[in-house]
C-alpha cells in the first residue's frame, strides 16, 4: 500500500503553469501586501527625512494604486487612510504647499480624485480578469478552450519533469443529442467536466478542444506515476454521473512524456491517434510514452507501437501499452491492466 501511494504522488505543478500571463496579473496577494506595506513605510521615512523640502505625495499614490490593482477596493482605501495618517504626523498636520493653512477645499480637491483612481483601478482589474477568463474558457463546461490550451501549453519547449497528456473522447454524445435533445447532452457534458475537475489538481490543464473531445495535461513524479495517474484518470472519466440515467463512456489516449524537449502540436497528434485506437475498443485506455533519453519520438504508425529508446529499468512495452477492452463500467475487470504477454525468446 505504501509503495502504491508513493508511486501515485504527482509532481509539484511548475510555477506559472496554469496562467502564463503578464507580470501585472501574476502578483500574488502576499507579494502585493509586502510591496504596499514596505513601500508606504519607506515613503513615510523619506517624507520625514526630507521635511518640507520634497513633496512625496506621488510616491504614496503609486503604492495606493498598487493596492487597488492587486488587493482590491477596500484594501486600497485602508492604504489611503494609512498614507493620510502618516502624512499628517510627519508634516505636523499641514498639506503641500506647506506655507498655506489647511482648508476644507484642500480635502475636497485632493481626496475625491484619489478615491476615483482607486475605484477605477479596482474595476479595471476585475474587468480584465473577467474578460481574460471568458475569452479562454468554454462557457458550457468551464474548462479551458482550445485557444487557452495552446496559449498555455505552446510555450513549454523544455520540461524538467514527466507529464501525462490525456486525450479523451466521449462515446455516444451525438446519439444522446439525437435521441434526447441537446439539453440532455449538455447536462452530461457538464457532469463530466465537473467530475474531471474534481479528480485533478487546480493547476492541471483541463481543456475542451471540440464538441466531445477533452485534454488533460499534468505533471507526474515519474513514468510509473504516469501509468497510475492515467489509469485513475480513465476510471474517473468513466464514472461521471448526471441527473439522467444515461452516462457517457470515455475513450482515452494517454501519452506519458519524459523530461526534455516538447512540441505540443506533435504530441497532441500522437495522443489523438492513441485515443482513436482506444475508441475502437469502446471506452478503452491506450497508453504510450516518449523516449526519456531525449532522442525524440519514434515514427507513428497505425498500430502505434511503443516509442523507441525506453530505458532498461522501465516497464516493458506491454506494460506501457494497456488497452481496457469492452464497454464495461468502472470497476470491472476491463479497467485493470492485464498481465503482459509472454516475451518471445531472443
Amino acid at each position: 500500500m505504501g509503495r502504491k501511494h508513493a508511486i501515485e504522488q504527482r509532481a509539484k505543478v511548475e510555477a506559472g503553469f496554469s496562467e502564463r500571463r503578464g507580470i501585472a496579473f501574476r502578483i500574488t496577494r502576499t507579494q502585493a501586501w509586502i510591496a504596499v506595506g514596505a513601500g508606504i513605510a519607506l515613503t513615510g521615512f523619506v517624507d520625514y527625512a526630507t521635511g518640507r523640502d520634497i513633496w512625496v505625495g506621488p510616491l504614496y499614490l503609486g503604492f495606493i494604486a498598487l493596492a487597488a490593482w492587486a488587493l482590491g477596493l477596500r484594501q486600497a482605501m485602508a492604504a489611503f487612510g494609512v498614507c493620510i495618517l502618516i502624512g499628517a504626523v510627519v508634516n505636523a498636520d499641514s498639506l503641500y504647499p506647506y506655507n498655506n493653512p489647511i482648508s476644507l477645499v484642500d480635502f475636497a480637491v485632493r481626496i475625491p480624485p484619489v478615491l476615483a483612481i482607486i475605484a477605477l483601478l479596482s474595476y479595471a482589474r476585475h474587468a480584465c480578469e473577467t474578460e481574460w477568463r471568458l475569452a479562454r474558457t468554454d462557457p458550457l463546461t468551464g474548462a479551458l478552450n482550445r485557444k487557452a490550451f495552446f496559449e498555455m501549453a505552446g510555450p513549454i519547449e523544455e520540461a524538467q519533469c514527466w507529464h501525462v497528456l490525456a486525450y479523451a473522447d466521449l462515446d455516444g454524445l451525438k446519439a444522446l443529442n439525437d435521441i434526447h435533445g441537446h439539453a440532455r447532452g449538455d447536462a452530461s457534458l457538464k457532469a463530466f467536466a465537473q467530475h474531471v475537475r474534481a479528480s485533478i489538481r487546480k493547476d492541471d490543464m483541463f481543456a475542451r478542444i471540440g464538441g466531445d473531445e477533452f485534454l488533460v495535461y499534468m505533471p507526474v513524479r515519474d513514468s510509473e506515476a504516469g501509468i497510475m495517474v492515467a489509469n485513475r484518470l480513465h476510471r474517473a472519466m468513466n464514472s461521471a454521473v448526471s441527473d439522467f440515467a444515461d452516462e457517457l463512456r470515455c475513450s482515452v489516449g494517454a501519452l506519458i512524456l519524459a523530461p526534455g524537449a516538447r512540441s505540443i502540436d506533435r504530441e497532441l497528434r500522437l495522443a489523438d491517434k492513441l485515443m482513436y485506437e482506444a475508441k475502437q475498443n469502446g471506452a478503452a485506455l491506450t497508453m504510450a510514452m516518449t523516449s526519456p533519453d531525449g532522442r525524440g519520438f519514434a515514427e507513428a504508425t497505425d498500430s502505434l507501437p511503443l516509442f523507441a529508446g525506453i530505458a532498461d529499468d522501465l516497464p516493458s512495452s506491454a506494460e506501457f501499452r494497456q488497452v481496457a477492452r469492452g464497454n464495461s463500467r468502472p470497476g470491472g475487470p476491463s479497467e485493470q491492466p492485464g498481465p503482459p504477454p509472454p516475451r518471445k525468446a531472443a
